[in-house]
């Protein structure tokens, strides 16, 4: 049986047997095994031979004991990241708390467990060139079907501030897109010079149902690419197949369904569709898209999206959020 000895020790296992059963005096023992009196008199007294823990009985942390419980929930509950964590206890707890403090506390809990070897490299492969205000990231997303009725999200992010907006579709025409980006552009109420697209027909007629040709951009006749050109807007393709090309829209397709999973099932509506009604779903949905615009985001330094878009427009108000 492997036994782990503490680094410092100076008697093994069998030394210590010894010491417990041998008649012979503690000035004895220490002579004949080479060690001091206070050794023999330690290993003596114990019922057996395994060795304690050097770490203090009473840890000299600088988190109370309410401030521990909180910063495991965030933890356990809410599975927030370390930065995460430490930006909710500054904001509202404490804002000296250590960022070592914390990861001390969640490693002493055995709940500050490294993210998979591959999330450093996905994380900076996600990460997106900075561009100028005004570059947006445009997607529909499909919804399941309602009352035997198709609906579809058209979705658009703005790259420097994250700001996002979704529209409700009943079909997924050029026409009724196109109508879609035009209610955009006038809600957002800023200049926008590009957006991004990928290549399905909703967006533009490059591949016009051939995928071998080596157009790189659509023909301009698109109602999409119309819409585009009234405004001055360059509009960009991914690469066909290359969906994480415009991973930052993707990345919020992927938040609004986790939203939609998340609501609670009622009677007939346990599978799929959790709702009763297009209406139901639609206000659902856009009330996540605005608790979304209020969140505040890591990479936006701990600010929410319409507090930046609030920021670099100067359309402030006392809440902080657009007029």
């Amino acid at each position: 049986m492997l036994i782990a000895l503490h680094r410092n020790a100076v008697t093994t296992p069998r030394q210590r047997a010894y010491i417990r059963t041998s008649p012979l005096s503690v000035a004895a023992l220490a002579r004949e095994l080479g060690v001091s009196e206070t050794t023999i008199r330690r290993w003596r007294n114990r019922s057996d031979g395994a060795d304690r823990s050097s770490r203090p009985h009473r840890l000299a942390t600088s988190l109370s004991a309410e401030e521990e419980e909180v910063a495991v929930e965030l933890r356990c509950r809410l599975d927030l990241s370390l930065d995460d964590a430490l930006a909710v206890l500054h904001r509202c707890v404490r804002p000296d708390i250590s960022r070592s403090a914390l990861y001390r506390l969640w490693r002493r809990r055995g709940i500050a467990a490294p993210p998979p070897p591959d999330t450093a490299q996905a994380r900076a492969a996600a990460r997106f060139e900075p561009a100028p205000f005004g570059y947006v990231h445009v997607d529909l997303k499909h919804l399941t079907r309602l009352e035997k009725r198709p609906a579809y999200v058209f979705v658009a992010i703005e790259r420097a501030t994250r700001f996002a907006h979704i529209d409700i579709l009943a079909d997924r025409s050029a026409a009724t897109v196109a109508a879609a980006l035009t209610r955009f552009l006038a809600a957002f109420g800023q200049p926008v010079h590009t957006i991004l697209t990928d290549n399905g027909s909703e967006f533009t007629d490059r591949f016009g149902g051939a995928f071998y040709t080596s157009r790189q951009t659509g023909t301009g006749r698109h109602a999409f690419d119309r819409v585009c050109a009234a405004h001055a807007i360059i509009h960009k393709l991914t690469r066909p197949y290359h969906p994480q090309t415009n991973g930052m829209v993707e990345r919020f397709n992927r938040r609004i369904g986790e939203a939609l999973a998340s609501r609670a099932a009622t009677g007939a509506n346990a599978g799929r569709n959790r709702f009763t009604s297009h209406d139901e779903r639609n206000a659902f949905l856009y009330d996540v898209v605005a608790r979304y615009n209020r969140t505040r985001l890591q990479c936006l330094g701990y600010t929410a999206p319409a507090e930046q878009l609030a920021n670099l427009t100067k359309q402030y108000t006392s809440a902080g959020a657009l007029r």
